[in-house]
């Protein structure tokens, strides 16, 4: 990536452009994990009453729209920023500031979970290691290899999620072979393992939905890592659909099948928060819980690993912005090439998930606070940059600029409204601690801070910069 002197000084060094479309899509799915549907089996199957195949599916429809926003976006602003730069940009510089800080929210207690998740699945197969320890060790592999750099954990990424598809799939055959042994082939085509009419509960469907919000972050990740993509305004958003459509649907295909191999889970379950395996033991024993747990487990340190690089570089954006102190956020390792520093600090951030081992329920629908109000504010830009101040209002451009999202505007507001009451005070709270810095650094809202590189362009694909942007919004087309 270019680098202006000034900007080299003030940093101290440049994000290195080499990742294509087949790591960005790797990056994605490790973020998000295929094997986290496993995770979140059990308290999304209780809290839907036995529909966590709908749930997913109205959670893809949901993020399909934002998703397809997020595409637009990283077309006129390339840059590892994301929402907060896309808001900031294109909407308003104070309402991308809210924005990026509601995000930090989601982004830096998502390792928290990811950890977490590995933390309480060590301590069931090892009880005398307690679940602090193995959040401690965990953290600090991450933090270990995020410094090193994104090359060396896309190899894993690619290997790990290879792993994850396979297991994914030998599960769906073994659980096909399972109840046409118990059912017969009729037992495959259950239309209450998506729906149930008798026993529908919209609010624990939208509540489970906002919950499972959480398993479609791959897709937001992948645009922080714009500045090191070849190519961004091509393969960016082409990975952004390919993690949010195929996720989404492979998510929805496996809950229907784990619906069918046990129908009666949503209230036979003893302990919602390791559901899976009680499935697992029923399926094939203690010998395919044991498969699951290594797989999984290795697919959630490197969800952690992601989720740490994604919001790495979401401060350093926002330290190169001068929105957050420079000298500590806005710079990157000149011998690595990553935020050091911001790596370092949401790691111990992550570490948390110590104080959250009994509450896994309150850690994810904070999470989810801050994603999906990120993603109500994406789908505003898309509609400010584009049909507003762009003027793109004619056929298809009216659509793809106001009515999709617009509808993903909508979606996302549902989904809000049902993430827990104690999470939204607490993510509010939270957005006022961050109106208040703002307060202070503006002088009272009188002068927003300069950014080091308000002027630099981007190298990579012939990228303007986004001032350019602004000015003459892409036309390209998906």
């Amino acid at each position: 990536m270019h680098t202006t002197a000034g900007e080299a000084t003030a940093t101290g060094g440049s994000f290195r452009r080499n990742l294509k479309l087949r790591h960005l899509v790797a990056f994605g799915l490790a973020y998000l994990a295929p094997t986290v549907v496993f995770n979140y089996y059990g308290i999304a199957t209780t809290a839907t009453g036995g529909m966590m195949a709908l749930a997913y599916l109205v959670t893809m429809t949901a993020m399909f729209f934002t998703a397809f926003s997020y595409a637009q976006m990283v077309k006129a602003y390339p840059i590892a920023g994301s929402a907060y730069t896309y808001v900031q940009r294109s909407v308003n510089r104070w309402l991308g500031f809210g924005t990026g800080w509601v995000l930090l929210l989601d982004y830096l207690l998502l390792p928290m979970i990811c950890y977490l998740l590995f933390a309480v699945y060590m301590n069931e197969y090892v009880p005398d290691v307690p679940v602090w320890v193995w959040v401690v060790a965990a953290a600090a592999f991450g933090a270990t290899i995020n410094i090193v750099g994104a090359r060396v954990s896309g190899r894993l990424n690619v290997i790990v999620v290879s792993l994850q598809i396979v297991f994914c799939l030998f599960l769906v055959g073994l659980i096909v072979a399972f109840v046409v042994g118990r059912d017969g082939a009729s037992g495959l085509f259950v239309p209450q393992a998506l729906l149930d009419v008798a026993r529908f509960d919209s609010g624990g469907v939208l509540w489970a939905a906002s919950i499972l919000a959480v398993s479609f972050l791959g897709f937001d990740a992948v645009s922080t890592l714009a500045e090191e993509a070849e190519q961004p305004r091509t393969n960016v958003p082409r990975a952004v659909l390919i993690v949010c459509l195929g996720a989404g649907a492979a998510f929805a295909v496996i809950s229907y099948f784990l619906q069918l191999a046990w129908p009666t889970a949503y209230v036979d379950l003893v302990d919602p928060d390791t559901g899976i395996f009680e499935l697992l033991q029923r399926l094939g024993g203690d010998a395919l819980g044991l498969v699951f747990f290594v797989t999984d487990q290795s697919a959630t340190i490197l969800a952690a690993m992601a989720a740490i690089a994604a919001v790495s570089r979401l401060l350093y954006t926002m330290g190169r912005d001068r929105i957050l102190p420079q000298p500590v956020f806005g710079r990157l390792s000149r011998r690595f090439g990553t935020p050091v520093t911001n790596i370092l600090i949401t790691s111990a951030i992550a570490l948390t998930a110590i104080f959250y081992a009994d509450d896994l329920f309150g850690a994810a629908s904070l999470t989810s606070f801050g994603a999906i109000t990120g993603f109500i504010m994406v789908n505003v830009a898309v509609i400010s940059h584009y049909f507003i101040r762009g003027r793109r209002r004619a056929g298809w451009d009216l659509v793809r600029f106001l009515v999709l999202p617009a509808i993903g505007i909508v979606i996302n507001v549902v989904l809000w409204a049902g993430i827990d009451t104690p999470a939204k005070l607490l993510g509010l709270g939270w957005l006022a601690v961050g109106v208040i810095y703002l307060a202070v650094i503006s002088r009272g809202f009188r002068v927003y801070p300069t950014p080091i590189r308000e002027d630099d362009s981007i190298e990579g694909d012939g990228e303007v910069s986004p001032q350019a942007a602004t000015a003459a919004p892409d036309r390209s087309s998906l």
